[in-house]
């Protein structure tokens, strides 16, 4: 009989329970339910992510190798090259073949209203020789000596000059800035050019190497004596971080 009565109001208690706070009940589960759901797709999403992060960063990693062995690869090229140069000079009784660069950083303007002339950081600057600047592969203008310290002048700079070659019979001519211009000056009249040639450094002056792409020829004008042709430059530099600087021919 009192195992009745303990059932009957087991029973009867869990009746008033559903009923009152039944949704209260079922509202903390869902929450809670909701916890674990949420925790679960953060957790997946984090090991998504991470698996993808990583997986990119060994395609990365995958990249820079190739790339470096193509480097690599082009670096020996070179060698060799450069070794066959040495040992046809050597035949001719001429001097070994050793070009050398120096990475040198552009630190400020010498003036804030020239934007042609930049103060570079370098230790290697010797001797009063102007020196060719490479920006991207790409000619950039001279170093020179203003004082003791090694000042830039980008190839639209008046005082820039270096000789160069146009198109593929190499007319010659030498490249001077116009302030806010390129031009190519003292292109003999007898040679024939056209709009669209590429410019190359002749190396001639021993200010660059031969052959260091400058721009193409946009526009040809007829002088008196000469032709001269306004260049479109491959590059328009206006403070570049770093330049490589030809230490050495």
């Amino acid at each position: 009989m009192k195992s009745r009565i303990y059932v009957i109001l087991i029973l009867s208690f869990l009746i008033f329970v559903s009923l009152y706070y039944g949704d209260n009940i079922k509202n903390n589960v869902l929450k809670i339910n909701d916890i674990f759901i949420n925790s679960i797709y953060n957790a997946s999403s984090y090991v998504v992510n991470s698996v993808s992060k990583h997986f990119n960063q060994a395609k990365q990693i995958e990249l820079l190798r190739e790339q470096n062995q193509k480097l690599e690869e082009a670096n020996a090229l070179v060698a060799t090259f450069a070794n066959q140069l040495n040992l046809l000079l050597e035949d001719k009784n001429s001097s070994q073949y050793f070009p050398q660069v120096s990475l040198v950083r552009a630190i400020s303007y010498v003036r804030l209203d020239d934007y042609s002339r930049l103060w570079l950081s370098s230790t290697k600057f010797t001797g009063n020789k102007n020196k060719g600047l490479i920006y991207k592969g790409y000619t950039a203008g001279i170093a020179v000596l203003d004082g003791s310290r090694p000042m830039a002048l980008l190839q639209q700079n008046e005082d820039c000059t270096f000789s160069v070659y146009i198109g593929k019979d190499k007319v010659p001519g030498v490249l001077q800035g116009l302030g806010d211009k390129i031009s190519i000056k003292f292109i003999p009249k007898t040679k024939n050019i056209k709009v669209g040639d590429t410019i190359y450094t002749s190396g001639l002056d021993e200010v660059f190497f031969s052959g260091v792409p400058v721009g193409l020829v946009k526009e040809i004008i007829d002088d008196e004596v000469y032709q001269s042709a306004i260049v479109e430059p491959f590059v328009q530099i206006n403070l570049p971080s770093y330049m490589y600087m030809i230490d050495s021919l």
